[in-house]
């Protein structure tokens, strides 16, 4: 009776395990809506744009790294779809980069929004209500977004990933576009617009986090939060994994201050007239 009890207890941890295993890989090649992932495998927080800046350039640099290695990463993820992804991943990042310094540059006073220069000037009322959100995590994959807030709705008008680890970034962004949205609503602001960039799954992927088109909107229009979703309840990462997020990224070397010295020696060249990339996160 004892050897059947301990054999029994034995069949079911092996059941137990080989369901959590295929369970975990079904997760990555279909990564879930927010809601399914646990809150603590990411660090929400709002970034300030000099933060921002060793995270951007290293995904900037693992972006072009990827591409002339034949797009071959650490997990050989960018193939098919996810190489489409890899390409406009490269051509964004630095983009949102520029904005990012520029962001950085008038929240330190070295520039001003109402003096900016073409191609930034017709920005600059979008630039002035920019703030950044974030979901880092220890090797799950990282989010960034540039969200402006108006009087009547949110616009999250542009979001990247990190490169290196294109599945789970989709999980991350899924995690951060519902933080943006649970944050939107409790503010009182239904109007939650997205700038939508490519995925793999297409306009599917937006759906399930609750982003669809507007009935009879033009074709290129944001998204809509739908008035029927619910944004699912996020909520922080513990401190501890919070500081474990940080320590992974790959920008943690540069570090605030690295980040804010280079954002003012690449803003002094934007303010000198460089017009090599728009300030436009949504360009």
């Amino acid at each position: 009776r004892i050897l059947s009890t301990h054999m029994l207890a034995a069949f079911t941890f092996a059941a137990a395990l080989l369901h959590t295993s295929g369970t975990a890989r079904v997760a990555r090649c279909c990564p879930p809506a927010a809601a399914v992932l646990p809150a603590t495998e990411y660090m929400l927080r709002q970034l300030q744009p000099a933060q921002s800046i060793g995270l951007l350039a290293a995904w900037e640099k693992a972006s072009r790294d990827l591409r002339a290695a034949g797009f071959r990463g650490p997990q050989d993820e960018a193939i098919g779809e996810r190489a489409l992804k890899l390409k406009q991943l490269a051509e964004t990042l630095p983009r949102v980069k520029s904005t990012a310094m520029i962001l950085g540059l008038c929240e330190k006073g070295s520039l001003s929004f109402e003096t900016l220069e073409e191609p930034h000037k017709s920005q600059a009322e979008t630039l002035s209500r920019t703030s950044l959100r974030a979901a880092i995590s220890a090797g799950r994959g990282s989010a960034i977004a540039f969200v402006s807030q108006w009087e009547d709705h949110v616009s999250i008008d542009a979001v990247v990933v990190n490169p290196q680890y294109l599945e789970l970034g989709e999980a991350a962004e899924a995690v951060l576009l519902a933080d943006i949205a649970q944050r939107a609503r409790a503010a009182g602001v239904a109007d939650v617009r997205l700038h939508p960039a490519y995925q793999a799954d297409g306009a599917a992927f937006y759906e399930r986090c609750g982003f669809v088109a507007a009935a009879g909107g033009a074709e290129g229009a944001p998204l809509r939060f739908a008035s029927g979703s619910e944004a699912p309840e996020v909520a922080a990462a513990e401190p501890a994994a919070a500081a474990e997020a940080v320590a992974a990224e790959p920008a943690a070397a540069t570090g605030p201050a690295g980040a804010e010295a280079g954002a003012a020696r690449e803003g002094a060249a934007e303010k000198q007239g460089s017009t090599d990339s728009t300030s436009d996160p949504r360009a």
